[in-house]
């Protein structure tokens, strides 16, 4: 994201939390670089720290998402404090025009899919470490994979359903 992007970090949430994934994984990348080995110890606190909230920002972009589908196709009975995918799914599968857009967001939740392990990820480091031999993750590959995968999937929602295009 260059500089004159900037102004949008304000008004558009989708593209500032994709900002905020984008430095987490340089930071992570950073660290690395700095100290040769995520594991080594002068490292693992911070890239803990960085891994742990690109993993929010990830699971923060889909939410604001959600949160513009909401909004965007105004579908009732979901309070904005309780916006869970199960409840979107479902009322835009009740919406003639919203039924693509539901499976669309089905699929990527399936299991094995990106945003279903995203999740499964954040839940496996809330009991663990995903720099462990356990998790058995090459954590900068994978999340750079994974952040490709978000911003594919937001640019395609983006561009087939004309409601979520702008903020306004």
């Amino acid at each position: 994201m260059t500089t004159p992007d900037l102004p949008f970090l304000q008004s558009d949430r989708i593209i500032f939390k994709m900002f905020a994934c984008e430095e987490h994984l340089k930071n992570i990348k950073n660290i690395k670089s700095q100290h040769g080995d995520l594991l080594s110890k002068d490292a693992r606190v911070g890239a803990e720290m960085e891994i742990d909230s690109l993993i929010s920002q990830m699971i923060g972009t889909f939410d604001c998402l959600l949160f513009r589908i909401i909004d965007k196709f105004q579908l009732s009975g979901i309070p904005r404090d309780r916006i869970e995918l199960n409840k979107v799914i479902s009322a835009l599968s009740a919406e003639s025009n919203g039924i693509e857009l539901a499976r669309e967001l089905q699929r990527a939740n399936q299991e094995g899919n990106w945003y279903w392990k995203i999740k499964d990820l954040r839940n496996y480091s809330l009991n663990g470490s995903l720099l462990s031999a356990e998790a058995s993750l090459d954590v900068i590959p994978y999340f750079e994979q994974t952040l490709v995968q978000l911003k594919e999937f937001i640019k395609n929602i983006l561009m087939n359903e004309p409601k979520l295009q702008t903020k306004e």
